[in-house]
Parts: C-alpha cells; sequence; structure tokens
C-alpha cells in the first residue's frame, strides 16, 4: 500500500500516533519500527540509542531516543512490555532506518504485557492508510518536500 509515495506493507500493524509498525513473530514477540511516514518526519537519522534489554517499558514511554538532524526524539512505545532485543546494526548503523525501515531498519522487539488486548488498538490495511492520511493531513505534510524526496525509494 503506498500514501503520498510512501510503502505501508499489507502485512504489518501500525501504531499511526507512534509513527510506529509492529510485526507479530512465531515465538508471541513483536517487532517494532519506524513507519516510512515517520522516517519521512524526521528526515536523515544519524543515532538511535535504545533502553537496555530486559527492561519492562510502560506504554507511552520511551524504548529510545532517535537523533535526526538537529534535533533528538523519544521513541515511545504503544504498549507496555519487555524489551526482548534491540536492533544492535541499527545502532551500529542508523543510517539503516531510512534504507529499509521495514526491515534491516527494524527498532526493537517487545514481550507485550497483554497481546491479546492490546492488539485491538493497532490498524492495518485501508485503517491505517486512512489514519496516516489524516495526520499527514493534519500536521500539513508536504510530500513533494526536498528532504521527503530522498526518503522515497
Amino acid at each position: 500500500m503506498k500514501l503520498h509515495g510512501l510503502e505501508f506493507p499489507e502485512n504489518l500493524l501500525y501504531a499511526p500516533d507512534y509513527n510506529l509498525w509492529l510485526r507479530e513473530e512465531a515465538d508471541a514477540s513483536l517487532t517494532l519500527g519506524l513507519s516510512a511516514y515517520g522516517c519521512a518526519l524526521y528526515g536523515q537519522i544519524f543515532a538511535f540509542t535504545p533502553k537496555r534489554d530486559g527492561q519492562h517499558i510502560d506504554r507511552d514511554r520511551s524504548f529510545g531516543v532517535v537523533e535526526f538532524a538537529k534535533a533528538a526524539s523519544s521513541a515511545r512505545s504503544p504498549l507496555s512490555g519487555v524489551l526482548l532485543a534491540s536492533n544492535e546494526e541499527v545502532v551500529r548503523r542508523p543510517a539503516l532506518i531510512n534504507q529499509d525501515c521495514y526491515g534491516a531498519g527494524w527498532l526493537v522487539r517487545l514481550q507485550a504485557d497483554d497481546w491479546p488486548a492490546a492488539r485491538v488498538g493497532f490498524l492495518s490495511g485501508d485503517e491505517a492508510l486512512a489514519a496516516f492520511a489524516e495526520r499527514m493531513r493534519l500536521a500539513g505534510f508536504d510530500p513533494d518536500a526536498p528532504g521527503v524526496q530522498a526518503l522515497q525509494p
């Protein structure tokens, strides 16, 4: 699925308010990463500093810090759980987030506290696209801005 030239794979769940995607793994853990829209908003990412593996992360609390251009932002978790692993390759090479946000550029893996209950709060397919479209509209997102074009495949 595409929106303003940005990819949103259909096989993922999304937390548009956090600009994150989630993937359910075979071991019942969740992989989280920055969506293409999140990448477009941040621009070139220079660093990702995750919290310590094994730490419990509460919903709306930071699981790490993303540094970009002349600023930094807390990456907030859309659900509570234990941080199982951080993507060490992204810590070493943060440009992977911009290059492959849905693949090699994933950020962290979590074990959710109550995934069946939390899952209903995440969007997929057309619902996710509509939510991102509304966020883009409200933010005055310009898909033709030079920094955004650089992130498009």
